[in-house]
């Protein structure tokens, strides 16, 4: 994708074509077809890469050792320092590099970039802890058995339900929620034969999926403002003063480098000081639990969407002031560093929601569904883009049109992108108070242990680990219990994973987000002024293609997690990743609009087909690879930690953090250098840097495999089909009475282990018409893990706003950017894609103050590991957001006033005389005015109804029942 992304960018586009005086309507058709199939083959390699990597890195740290919980509890937070730090200097860099060198160069660095994370990738295998897959229904057979038997119930009483909970021993382990899912535990009509019954910890595992949806959807509405930082963030900027210093200007998508760079100085103190002082007062060993951290990161997204409104309307006054309205191209007086603030703002808001949201989809799926609830996660920004994509047409398409001037006008000056911000955070509002609702009552879900067995059985090359007698080895002291070597032999604690192993982890996605972010933040610049799109098409354009990167996730860690396992799964989204880079490189060093394009400023419509489609093509390879690269590195990460051991639990707490840390710090690199690069010196070589990145990353990944430690992968039902088969079930047996219900969770002896939310699931309990011939009867712990499950969508949904939010920082952020004053000094001007950065410089500053001073200082009020919860650390990005696109709204309206008193309304392509830092706070923390406002009222929305569903929100807790049982066993022998 890489690859062919490259290619396009050195062909021959629109800009080739266009004399002086002239213009035309199109650029060569291939070209353009290039450009979108490699830019989509880079969703598609994301898609498997993006759900993976995290997933197996998280594997690394073993749950059940208290050092390695803890440092797992730390992985997210580094994990996403690291790809902030990653796309910092991507931003920085390759957004420069593509404005100013050339967009080959651009698109070709994170290819070869791509290529090193392949090799450093592969050097780990070695060390890696690899989870072993039984012999077992998949777990969604399991969960979807569930949900089958529980339906086919649907008419049994919940008399009958509790008999057959008593009868099973079921009904001290069956949660109180989505009890029609206990109907799972009976038969249909009572005759086994009929159906499988489920257990009692399968209906459980449903009913853990379930109680997930609230919080995926009350999430929604974060991932909508999200979206706002590449898109119209950016175009703020580049409408600003962009100078830093005579003869420099920044490119407006590296202004997204604030955001990475509050994450990375935010990341240390988030994991360092505020986790250890949280965990004081809470007791919990990540300071704050996961939805507390949600729920803070929500307001900070709607309170980024406030100051986004009220810098856009500052700068809407500038160019008023200046009589710049109607001209759009020139640079508004008002310094660029007025976006800051949003961007810092929505830096902060990442630390607490994304990271909170990746810790919490992660720990609260059943264990073999860890990947999917990495793509859980990405699914929430992925359809945030897309709504933010649908969003930005409907209203278009709304206030536009019949010579009007719209919210999101080519002539940001006539635009109100300050609406749009106001109405994103209200939607973060609202969406904060339904995910308050979800997240009071979310019932946490208690991860089984994985019991100590081993194969030996080369743990990478063998997807689907047979399990029996004659393959298990005895318990031997100092193995991490469910793990394996890359030779599938049991795995020593001292020679493998934990930090050592998860660092590898953190490398490859530093590299990937560099490369990831070296495209995407100055994406918008490339597809306006490269391939001649309008802003709205290139908004749009980039919004389905980060939407189509965020949700291949959800393919690549189906793929993961059912067949080829975390750890192949990176290697193969890896090599798509380069793959694609190579070609954006390609696409990007051929002959573009800008080349045909004489020196009397005469336009073509259109530039060669071929390029264009060489480009997207690349593009979207890029987003593929993602989707198996994304979910499974930081999964893999974690894994690297045991959960039974106290000091890797620890160390996995922190292990979130500092990741997040480092995807943040790697953020704001890239965007500082890339967005120059790409500015001033080449795209191509801005797109083969990143190439180069990840060509290292996997080399890197590689030297690690002797380290890596993998789960076993057992026999077993999938977790998709064994919780679908829980809703399944308790449908079928919607009939069934709570009485019948209460029955059979008695029997079972599971009365007092389902929790209370999601009682209908309850019904999986039961045989679809008490007839266990008819279908499958679940167990308590399969119906709480479907119930699980269903308590994510809330939460999920809720943040969709949010990642519309986010969407915009690599568009309209940009493109607002690039009508501004860039020049640092005389000679040079920053790129407005580079703006992009103080995101990641948000995030890098602000990681390290949560984790070792917000933490510990949460934690001594709340007695939580974590300070706050995850929905409370998500709610908090939330209302974040919306004051980030209330600050982008007010600063735009301050741009289109400068340029409307500077009379450069009608005059887009002049600089407005205001400086582009007027953008830093929205990128930290058109009429796009218009836009940002309802951005901001959106996220408002959004952050309502999140808090609606975080409130109720059940947690999914680790059990200890299988240990203890398997303790005594041992004992006995």
């Amino acid at each position: 994708g890489l690859g062919l992304l490259t290619l396009s960018a050195v062909l021959p586009s629109l800009t080739d074509y266009v004399d002086t005086n002239k213009s035309m309507s199109c650029c060569s058709k291939l070209t353009v077809i290039l450009f979108f199939f490699s830019l989509y083959l880079v969703a598609v390699a994301q898609g498997g890469h993006k759900p993976c990597i995290q997933a197996f890195g998280a594997d690394q740290f073993d749950g059940e050792d208290p050092d390695e919980r803890n440092a797992k509890s730390s992985f997210f937070n580094w994990w996403f320092l690291g790809v902030c730090g990653s796309s910092a200097v991507a931003v920085l860099a390759l957004s420069y590099i593509q404005d100013n060198l050339s967009w080959g160069l651009g698109f070709g660095i994170p290819c070869i970039l791509m290529i090193i994370a392949l090799v450093i990738f592969l050097l780990g295998t070695r060390t890696y802890r690899y989870c072993i897959k039984r012999d077992e229904t998949s777990p969604f057979v399991r969960i979807g058995g569930v949900f089958v038997a529980a339906i086919r119930n649907c008419h049994t009483t919940r008399s009958a339900i509790a008999i057959e909970e008593e009868a099973c021993g079921a009904s001290h382990h069956s949660s109180e929620q989505f009890k029609f899912l206990n109907k799972a535990l009976l038969s249909l009509d009572r005759r086994k034969e009929e159906g499988k019954v489920c257990t009692i910890s399968e209906v459980e595992e449903a009913k853990a999926v379930l109680r997930l949806f609230p919080i995926w959807a009350t999430s929604l509405v974060f991932a909508i403002v999200y979206a706002q930082h590449s898109t119209f963030f950016t175009e703020q900027g580049a409408t600003l003063d962009r100078t830093l210093f005579p003869g420099f200007k920044i490119p407006a998508a590296s202004l997204q480098f604030f955001i990475s760079l509050a994450i990375v100085l935010f990341i240390p103190i988030y994991d360092l000081i505020f986790v250890p002082i949280a965990r004081a007062f809470t007791a919990k060993p990540s300071g704050i639990t996961m939805l507390q951290r949600i729920g803070i990161g929500m307001l900070l997204s709607a309170t980024c969407m406030v100051v986004a409104a009220l810098v856009e309307i500052k700068r809407l006054n500038t160019a008023k002031e200046f009589g710049l309205v109607d001209k759009p191209n020139v640079t508004i007086p008002m310094s660029v560093w007025w976006l800051v603030p949003q961007y810092v703002l929505s830096g902060i808001a990442d630390v607490f929601t994304l990271v909170g949201l990746q810790e919490f989809f992660y720990d609260q799926v059943p264990i073999e569904l860890r990947s999917v609830g990495i793509a859980l996660y990405q699914s929430i920004l992925g359809l945030g883009s897309l709504l933010s994509s649908l969003l930005v047409s409907v209203i278009e398409e709304a206030t536009g049109g019949h010579g009007r001037y719209g919210w999101f006008s080519d002539n940001l000056n006539r635009a109100h992108l300050d609406y749009f911000y106001w109405l994103l955070a209200g939607l973060s509002v609202v969406a904060f108070a339904a995910y308050l609702y979800f997240a009071k009552s979310y019932i946490y879900n208690r991860t089984r242990e994985r019991e100590r067995i081993f194969v030996k059985k080369m743990a990478i090359s063998v997807s689907n680990n047979s399990y029996t007698e004659e393959s298990q080895t005895p318990l031997l002291e100092g193995t991490v219990a469910g793990a394996v070597d890359y030779k599938g032999n049991p795995v020593l604690r001292a020679n493998s994973g934990g930090w050592r192993s998860a660092s590898f982890m953190i490398g490859v996605e530093v590299a990937e987000r560099f490369t990831y972010f070296g495209i995407s933040c100055n994406l918008i610049t490339y597809l306006t002024e490269q391939l001649g799109q309008s802003t709205v098409t290139a908004a749009e354009n980039v919004n389905a293609w980060s939407g189509t990167a965020q949700l291949m996730p959800l393919l690549g860690a189906s793929i993961a997690d059912s067949f080829l396992g975390r750890y192949r799964t990176i290697v193969i989204a890896t090599l798509i990743y380069i793959l694609g880079l190579g070609l954006l490189t390609l696409s990007a060093v051929l002959p573009t609009l800008a080349d045909y394009v004489d020196t009397n400023n005469k336009s073509m419509s259109c530039c060669p087909k071929l390029i264009v489609i060489l480009f997207f093509f690349s593009l979207y390879l890029v987003a593929v690879a993602q989707g198996g690269h994304k979910p499974c590195i930081q999964a893999f990460g974690a894994d690297q930690f045991d959960g039974e051991d106290p000091k890797e639990r620890n160390a996995k707490s922190s292990f979130f953090n500092w990741w997040f840390l480092g995807v943040c710090g790697s953020a704001a690199v890239t965007v500082l250098a890339l967005s120059y690069i790409q500015d001033n010196l080449s795209w191509g070589l801005g797109f083969g840097i990143p190439c180069i990145l990840m060509i290292i990353a996997l080399a890197i990944f590689l030297l690690g495999t002797r380290t890596y430690r993998y789960c076993i992968k057992r026999d077993e039902t999938s977790p998709f089909v064994r919780i679908g088969g829980v809703f399944v079930t308790a449908v079928r047996n919607c009939h069934t009475t709570r009485s019948t219900i209460a029955i059979e969770e008695e029997a079972c002896g599971t009365s007092h282990h389902s929790s209370e939310q999601f009682k209908f699931l309850n019904k999986a309990l039961l045989s679809p018409g008490h007839n266990k011939e008819e279908g499958k009867v679940y167990t308590i712990s399969e119906v709480e893990e479907a119930k699980a499950v269903l308590r994510l969508c809330p939460i999920w949904a809720t943040s969709l706003v949010y990642a519309i939010v986010y969407a915009q920082a690599s568009t309209f952020f940009t493109k607002q950017g690039a009508t501004l004053d860039r020049t640092l000094f005389p000679g040079f001007k920053i790129p407005a894609a580079s703006l992009q950065f103080f995101i990641g410089l948000a995030i890098v500053l602000f990681i390290p103050l949560y984790d070792r001073v917000f933490v510990p200082i949460a934690k001594a009020f709340t007695t939580k590991p974590s300070g706050i919860t995850m929905l409370q650390r998500v709610g908090i990005g939330m209302l974040l957001s919306a004051a980030c696109m209330v600050v982008a709204a007010l600063v735009e309206i301050k741009r289109l006033n400068t340029a409307k008193e500077l009379g450069l309304v009608d005059r887009p392509n002049v600089t407005i005389p205001m400086s582009v830092w007027w953008l830093v706070p929205q990128y930290v923390l058109a009429h796009l005015d218009y836009f940002y406002w309802l951005l901001a009222g959106l996220s408002v929305v959004a952050f309502a109804a999140y808090l609606y569903f975080a409130k109720s929100y059940i947690y999914k807790r680790p059990s200890t029942i299988s240990s203890k049982l398997l303790k005594l066993r041992i004992n006995n022998s």
